[in-house]
């Protein structure tokens, strides 16, 4: 069986809140996009991705791109420190107005600086 190039982690705040699950499964509500976003992370994770399944926003943070029905979802990453075999979740989001999106990637830009202070 194939080994998956790298490991998903989803960040968790100070408190150990489990942040960006908690977004994910309050706007999918377990319905059949989570198991979609559960296929994309695969892809990406096992490196099989296609070239419209992510993007690059630059100094490090990327998008998994996931749309279901029309409706666009975004799972903010960046890799590990050393670029190493980790894939964290910063922020997760459904596409909405440029301000929302502006501010939930700036968000996700701040929280790799706090989870590597943490570990």
């Amino acid at each position: 069986m194939e080994r998956p190039k790298a490991t998903w982690l989803l960040y968790a705040s100070a408190s150990g809140e489990q942040v960006v699950s908690k977004e994910i499964h309050k706007l999918l509500e377990g319905g059949p996009p989570l198991k979609e976003l559960g296929a994309l992370m695969s892809r990406i994770q096992f490196g099989t991705h296609l070239p419209r399944d992510i993007g690059s926003l630059g100094k490090g943070l990327h998008e998994a791109r996931l749309s279901h029905t029309g409706i666009g979802y975004r799972l903010y990453y960046a890799r590990g420190p050393q670029e190493e075999h980790i894939l964290l979740g910063l922020a997760f989001h459904k596409k909405g107005g440029q301000g929302a999106q502006d501010r939930v990637i700036a968000l996700a830009r701040k929280r790799p600086a706090d989870w590597l202070r943490r570990i």
